[in-house]
């Protein structure tokens, strides 16, 4: 009954971890919960108590209905709903089989739909967090292998009867070697069983990092729930966003080459990433996008020139989100025709094909804007930028019209003394008294804005305290009133450089919002520009990034919980620049190339006449040799080598002779080792007897066969049928001391003693 109950107990949790690791896969946590549920009744009402199971026809029905509950989604081809709808039929099948009457061909069911439930779950997930669950997972399925195993044993060899002298299929003291259930099955099995955990999870490691790949594909999942962009919208309503853009949760990575070098490398000063224009503002509201002009959309085309030097490609990797917008340095060039990214040009921005948003999707775009490692904020004018539409004020009567942020830009300009026509030194002027006057404050938390007033008026007359997009829109609008074209711009403002996977890891909590204003022609400041001859500045213009928002403010505040954040993000970039992203070109890199440098550099230390003869002299005037002739230098100190390495040999050994013992002690090996040579030595006499009546043990024979051979063979020889259970009773006594670990008491070795005895009388 023990190791039945055992065994109920590690399906159930093996039940319930597959469907955790599916869970987490498709990021929903209805179908672990459900299983886990079920697993807990199921072990209670079915396995303990007997109260509820399904019957055959019962369960044949219900299994029936939740493949056609299923069936629907396998019609999409191509589609991760496929997987999806064999997941939830997994699902159902593992809930019902759960609440049957367990038996063998039950057991190795749960088994095979959680082994099936492990695998979809990797088609979809891949964090650090999976991998752990794995390793469990595994421990878990070697348990439950093992104790099957056992079980099914137990089951086939099962005293028919109790007692010593009963005579079912052995002595009592036969029946009893099992223990219940309980024999074998102890703290030492499960140590054996994590111990073969350990060198099979530390064999799959070296073969997973050793075997050498041939392609550049890496392991990369799909989505099923993409995660919703909470920091990034096309439509801006001031106030909404407050503590949601705290999430953690990862968007995407980034990384910059420089020319046809491979290796990324991190910018000086913070990344700023275009994610969609804002040019039409009313009533708290930002609309993406030109309305004066309709552009329409077509596919990202690679132009029939490029920049001719200076272009830096930004190699983006994009988590699955709730939206299409891809993001990037701006200005970027099309370095080749990608048909599953989509230009739009009315709202200046890049949108992946719909089905792929829900999965990781890869892009690179090249760009002029970083020059010597800086990224530059000036932006050019391109003919489908609509300047009248940046100068475009709210409309309406009183507060709606923006009294008192017109009268605040007023007032700072007039104190700034600049002329009109100083558009540049005017714009910085604004963004710095908006960012370091210390009259604003930079806050996530939701502010109580007057009902009867626009969200900006608010925040600049009563209460000047607000999130990122508050600063923009106040300077956006502020430039406007003073003739000034200007656009807010949503996207992604980062500096957390991981230097493990050489990316800039991109977090929700890193949307930001910012502003451009218009500069003619002969305004640009002419250290700003890139890409002269490319970029159409002297003809158009550019915008140049001003960010107004407090300095600090999008910095991520340290708490006690920082360090073990810290660790888990770096646990997370081990596993997915190693294991995850681990193709052919880095693993070459991080495994192969520094092996061959390391073996390169030990085989030139060896091979190095001039670095032995340094040492050989250095060893010389050590030992106050120096002044004998080389010869006799060179055969005393070959003698003092051997008699130093024979020393440390022996002393090598004596210390692993000690370290031997006192484990053995202190576990208290030596004594159980002893008493189980003492109490098998029976066995060896055993077969010592039976090889004096030509009776062997076959190579490939177990214990247990070998009894039942001998058995009949005995019986045939005396022509006595009462001699042959007596080597089961030798057997039994064996398999209970060597495998289950458990003495004999006083009985049963009178058993064993009067079988030998017995089997001593025998003549052939």
């Amino acid at each position: 009954m023990y190791l039945e109950r055992l065994l109920q107990i590690n399906m159930a949790t093996l039940a319930a971890l597959g469907a955790l690791l599916l869970g987490m896969g498709q990021r929903s946590v209805g179908s672990p919960l459900l299983v886990m549920a079920a697993a807990a009744t199921s072990v209670w009402l079915t396995d303990v108590t007997q109260r509820f199971s399904l019957g055959r026809w019962t369960s044949n029905v219900l299994m029936l209905l939740g493949a056609v509950y299923s069936l629907h989604d396998f019609f999409p081809l191509g589609n991760e709903l496929q997987a999806l709808g064999f997941a939830r039929l997994l699902v159902c099948l593992q809930i019902i089989l759960l609440f049957q009457r367990k038996n063998e061909r039950t057991y190795w069911l749960l088994v095979m739909l959680s082994l099936l439930q492990v695998v979809v779950a990797t088609l979809f997930s891949q964090g650090v967090m999976f991998g752990v669950l794995l390793a469990v997972y595994m421990l878990l399925g070697f348990s439950a292998m093992a104790i099957l195993s056992l079980h099914r044993q137990w089951e086939r060899h099962r005293p028919e009867t109790e007692g010593l002298g009963g005579g079912g299929r052995g002595a009592g003291f036969v029946g009893q070697s099992g223990g219940g259930g309980q024999s074998a099955v102890g703290a030492d099995l499960f140590g054996r069983l994590g111990k073969m955990g350990l060198y099979t999870l530390g064999l799959t490691l070296v073969l997973f990092f050793a075997l050498p790949r041939f392609g550049q594909v890496a392991w990369h999942s799909a989505v099923v729930h993409p995660q919703p962009l909470v920091g990034f919208s096309d439509e801006v309503t001031l106030g909404e966003l407050g503590r949601i853009i705290e999430s953690r949760e990862e968007v995407m990575r980034v990384r910059f080459f420089q020319g046809s070098d491979d290796v990324s490398r991190p910018l000086h000063g913070e990344v700023y990433l275009q994610g969609a224009v804002m040019m039409t503002y009313e009533r708290g509201q930002w609309r993406v996008g030109q309305p004066s002009r309709g552009f329409g959309t077509e596919p990202l085309l690679r132009p029939r020139s490029l920049p001719l030097g200076g272009v830096v490609r930004q190699k983006i990797s994009i988590e699955g989100m709730d939206r299409r917008e891809l993001f990037f340095v701006a200005p970027y060039v099309a370095l080749k025709d990608n048909p599953y990214i989509t230009v739009d040009f009315a709202r200046n921005r890049l949108l992946r094909t719909g089905y792929l948003r829900a999965r990781q999707f890869k892009y690179t775009l090249g760009t002029t804007a970083i020059v010597s490692g800086v990224q530059k904020p000036l932006t050019p004018c391109l003919k489908n930028d609509s300047i009248l539409a940046a100068k475009a004020l709210p409309s309406g009567e009183g507060t709606w019209g923006l009294p008192d942020l017109r009268a605040l830009a007023d007032k700072w300009i007039a104190e700034s003394g600049l002329p009109k026509k100083d558009r540049l030194g005017r714009a910085r002027y604004l963004e710095r008294k908006l960012a370091a006057s210390g009259q604003f404050k930079y806050s996530l938390v939701g502010q109580q804005r007057d009902p009867e007033l626009d969200p900006i008026e608010d925040f600049v007359a009563k209460h000047p305290r607000g999130h990122c997009e508050y600063f923009a829109t106040a300077l956006t609008l502020m430039l406007r009133s003073q003739g000034i074209p200007a656009r807010l711009v949503s996207g992604f403002k980062c500096d957390q450089w991981d230097a493990v996977g050489e990316y800039y890891l991109v977090r929700q909590l890193h949307a930001h919002a910012w502003v451009e204003a218009y500069l003619r022609p002969s305004q640009l400041p002419p250290d700003l520009l890139h890409g002269v001859l490319y970029w159409p500045w002297l003809k158009n213009g550019g915008w140049l990034r001003l960010d107004p928002t407090p300095a600090g403010a999008n910095e991520v505040h340290e708490d006690w919980l920082s360090p073990l954040r810290g660790g888990a993000d770096w646990l997370e970039s081990i596993w997915s620049n190693y294991v995850v992203e681990l193709d052919c070109q880095r693993q070459r890199d991080a495994i192969y190339k520094p092996i061959a440098e390391a073996a390169k550099q030990a085989w030139r230390a060896v091979a190095d006449p001039s670095r032995w003869r340094a040492i050989f002299n250095s060893v010389s005037v050590a030992l106050y040799l120096d002044h004998l002739g080389r010869e006799v230098r060179w055969v005393l100190l070959g003698l003092l080598g051997s008699l130093l390495a024979a020393t440390l040999a022996g002393l090598g050994w004596m210390v692993w002779r000690l370290v031997r013992r006192l484990h053995a002690a202190w576990t208290g090996n030596n004594a159980a080792r002893a008493r189980r040579r003492v109490q098998i030595e029976f066995y060896r006499r055993f077969e010592t007897l039976m090889a004096r009546r030509g009776i062997v043990r076959a190579p490939g024979q177990t214990q247990r066969e070998f009894a039942a051979t001998a058995g009949a063979e005995l019986a045939a020889i005396a022509g006595e049928k009462r001699l042959e259970p007596l080597p089961a009773v030798v057997v039994e006594a064996f398999y209970r001391i060597r495998f289950g670990r458990r003495p004999l008491d006083s009985s049963q070795t009178q058993a064993v003693e009067h079988a030998l005895a017995e089997l001593t009388t025998i003549r052939r």
